[in-house]
């Protein structure tokens, strides 16, 4: 647990260190970081407190009160990362970059959740795709839209003084009332475990689809190399660790396998623009 604590915050190290070297707005991109790691802290707090519906593994070293402190240093890098994504997908000031980075760090937690908790980072007291309820997915994608939304609003030009310190309050409220009418509008309803191997089946279809559309459109051609590569040591730390805890998951293996074709796909074609 500690070497693999170690190795995640080698990683943050490493995402920040490339991000402020020789940038010229090293010192907004810090600021950013923090608010967002602070929103974050918030966010998982009161979820925690309030809805009892997770909780992390003691086996994590250092905590502040219910959440691991790596936690919180990792946020900021699945928010940025998503983010420099999504604008190049779109455009930086297209009005649905916070919606495609959402569903892009939901896309993250897909692959994520069911192998943190396999591996015993932490659990959930709801049932789900892999011990994992759509609810935790979902949370994610909301979050990350929540905070791009004020990042956005912080890079236009103009921008109100002192808005980017809404961040917090503005993630945090929004992720609570967005989770809140996601469970009771639909998943309180339907709350019951996914049959494992239809699950693998549908994320197999969506990740065969999402090449074919790729493909079509040469998405990879518009996409920065730096911003495909800067994902790429997370992505390889996930899979490690499913290879340290892959005994008797061959399920979830084939699962998480699902989600290197479109990646690959992506990469395939920045090379070969």
């Amino acid at each position: 647990m500690l070497a693999l604590q170690l190795t995640a915050l080698a990683l943050v190290a490493f995402y920040v260190i490339f991000r402020i070297i020789d940038q010229a707005e090293s010192k907004k991109f810090l600021a950013r970081f923090a608010l967002v790691s602070v929103s974050c802290w918030m966010a998982e707090e009161s979820c925690i407190l309030f809805y009892k519906f997770y909780g992390y593994s003691l086996s994590w070293d250092v905590f502040l009160d219910q959440v691991p402190l790596l936690i919180i240093l990792i946020w900021p890098v699945i928010i940025h990362s998503a983010w420099d994504l999504a604008s190049q997908l779109l455009h930086p000031e297209h009005k649905f970059v916070p919606l495609v980075a959402g569903a892009i760090v939901c896309t993250d937690a897909a692959l994520l959740e069911p192998v943190a908790v396999n591996a015993g980072l932490w659990s959930w007291n709801a049932p789900g795709i892999f011990h994992v309820p759509p609810i935790g997915i979902l949370g994610w994608g909301y979050f990350a839209f929540c905070c791009t939304l004020m990042l956005q609003r912080a890079i236009r030009p103009n921008p109100s003084k002192g808005g980017a310190l809404l961040l917090p309050l503005v993630s945090v409220i929004g992720t609570h009332l967005l989770l809140l009418v996601t469970w009771w509008g639909a998943l309180r309803w339907v709350n019951t475990s996914a049959n494992s191997m239809v699950t693998v089946g549908i994320v197999w279809i969506f990740s065969l689809a999402l090449v074919y559309t790729i493909l079509r459109r040469g998405t990879g051609r518009r996409v920065e190399r730096k911003a495909l590569l800067l994902r790429l040591p997370a992505a390889l730390f996930v899979f490690l660790l499913l290879a340290l805890n892959a005994e008797g998951s061959g399920l979830l293996v084939f699962y998480a396998l699902a989600f290197v074709p479109p990646y690959l796909t992506l990469m395939v074609q920045q090379y070969g623009a």
